[in-house]
């Protein structure tokens, strides 16, 4: 599968701006982005040394995310992991028992994503996601 990289941790939450000030004012930690997605999140960025804290915000009803705030209430969505190569870590991920549950799709900042089911994982969603390739 290549080199894999800790990129972010997904926390869903009702209201992003709350949740921001919350880690701010407990934490020390500033929300440095915020990202309106397909009309669907919106998504704040929570730097944290070289990865960052996801703070997923669904603007709907509908989706994973919602649905994960509807089930569960808020709290850790997914964990996220940068690929080399996200076809050949799809391949591999499926080819060893996890199951896709969104994607390959374009996610935030651009990126390619998908994301396995956390039933073969610890219970935890897990988002693999390949970087735009830079063009010379």
């Amino acid at each position: 599968m290549g080199k894999l990289k800790l990129d972010h941790i997904g926390i869903v939450v009702n209201n992003l701006q709350e949740t921001a000030a919350a880690f701010e004012n407990i934490i020390g930690l500033s929300l440095e982005e915020i990202e309106y997605y397909k009309e669907t999140l919106k998504i704040g960025f929570v730097p944290v040394g070289s990865l960052d804290i996801e703070l997923v915000e669904p603007t709907t009803s509908e989706g994973l995310n919602a649905d994960f705030l509807k089930n569960n209430g808020e709290g850790v969505h997914h964990i996220a992991f940068e690929v080399e190569d996200l076809d050949a870590a799809i391949a591999n991920a499926v080819e060893n028992g996890a199951q896709v549950i969104l994607g390959p799709t374009e996610g935030a900042r651009g990126k390619r994503i998908v994301f396995l089911d956390g039933i073969t994982l610890g219970g935890t969603i897990v988002e693999l996601l390949e970087s735009p390739k830079l063009t010379s």
